[in-house]
């Protein structure tokens, strides 16, 4: 029997992704991400036959096409593992120092899937650092990443950056540099509402709920001026010697929706009951949503297609790491790591029981017994139309067998 993976629940149950997109509006791209997520491990996205290596064995095995969609967390927390594997065999052991970089509520609304403010959010998290390391003449390493959401699952971008504590000087040799909180949060905080002001065209605030107040420029300049003079929180976490403390952090938001599979394994209709760790008073808190809330903000948060949720600069900027790492590497005296290829999920699992529950849940004693690799002989993939045509059926079967 077919058992659906948790995130699908909240799409299947009592039709709630159709009457979603009935009553909302829904763009292309999100359509097509979660229309895959909910055929992902199924025919609908094609088949993979495999046959055991050994002469001797006659076993053989078919599987079903992961859907790569970043609305799915299955292979959200896959890319997530692979990530976080490449990145311990790239990043330089020296000091890092890891900035969260907010901004105050009322200018949420303006970024909300606003794709294009959201990308120029990085040049303006990393402008303070990179102006600060020009002038003292060094090359830094930073990596940033942007989330949409907050621990409510509501509209909340922000930035999370990890910088080097040092820099590569022009005559190849390490030197330490500092960044000061107050420098930081100053351009941080000039750079956004510069952003903001430049594109008031663009943005029309004053069609937004609630900003009808906005009339012209000059009220909007006014506006933008009172929400600078707030406070704009920069938080700055303490050194770590090496950046895979950060990259563990941050590799848990990258690829996957804003709420995890667990919080969604019991779903069975109605409301959604979401648990959440509250910053402000240190408690854990719970919030009931509806399903068409709860699905509204699962959808909110897909990245735009062929949108980088993480950016690099500096040294680890990808036309300049191939020169600047290895000089990097030698000055702090590092041996310079073999960047493995891209790892399999399956290597990524640590427990051998783990692993051969994820290879074959139905004949395991056939893979305990033989235990050689697995050879691919035969796929068949659906293009896209027959996709579009088959996702409907599919769904209507799932929801048919949980009846």
């Amino acid at each position: 029997m077919y058992i659906p993976r948790p995130a699908k629940l909240l799409f299947q149950y009592d039709d709630g992704w159709n009457l979603f997109i009935e009553n909302n509006h829904v763009d292309e791209w999100q359509l097509l991400s979660v229309e895959k997520m909910l055929a992902c491990s199924t025919c609908a996205m094609g088949v993979r036959r495999y046959c055991c290596s050994s002469p001797e064995c006659s076993h053989s095995r078919f599987f079903c096409q992961t859907c790569k969609s970043k609305a799915c967390s299955a292979c959200g927390l896959k890319g997530t593992e692979q990530w976080i594997a490449q990145q311990r065999h790239i990043l330089p052991d020296c000091e890092w120092q890891h900035i969260t970089l907010t901004m105050p509520h009322l200018l949420w609304p303006f970024f909300n899937n606003n794709w294009y403010l959201l990308n120029q959010l990085f040049r303006c998290a990393t402008r303070a650092m990179l102006k600060n390391a020009k002038r003292q003449g060094l090359e830094i390493g930073i990596f940033c990443a942007l989330h949409t959401y907050g621990r409510q699952l509501n509209q909340h971008p922000h930035i999370h950056l990890s910088v080097t504590r040092g820099g590569l000087t022009q005559y190849d040799t390490w030197k330490p540099i500092f960044f000061k909180k107050k420098d930081v949060e100053k351009v941080w905080r000039s750079a956004v509402i510069r952003l903001l002001r430049d594109n008031y065209f663009q943005l029309q605030p004053n069609k937004l709920p609630g900003f009808g107040h906005i009339r012209n420029y000059q009220t909007w300049c006014r506006y933008l001026n009172a929400q600078f003079q707030r406070y704009w929180k920069v938080h700055f976490a303490k050194k770590t010697r090496g950046a895979w403390h950060n990259v563990k952090y941050l590799g848990r938001y990258l690829k996957r929706p804003p709420i995890s599979a667990s919080q969604l394994k019991h779903y069975s209709g109605g409301t959604v009951v979401h648990h959440y760790y509250d910053h402000h008073s240190q408690q854990y808190r719970r919030q009931t949503l509806s399903q068409e809330e709860m699905i509204r903000r699962y959808v909110s948060h897909i990245p735009a297609r062929h949108f980088k949720m993480i950016r690099y600069y500096g040294f680890l900027a990808n036309r300049k790491r191939g020169c600047l790492l290895p000089k990097v590497y030698e000055a702090l005296d590092m041996i310079s790591p073999n960047v493995p290829e891209k790892p399999g999920f399956g290597a990524l699992v640590n427990d051998h029981r783990k692993l051969i529950h994820f290879l074959s849940k139905s004949d395991q004693s056939k893979l305990i017994h033989c235990f050689t690799q697995l050879l691919l002989l035969s796929a068949a993939y659906l293009s896209i139309g027959s996709f579009h045509r088959l996702i409907a059926v599919h769904a209507n079967d799932e929801v048919n067998d949980q009846a």
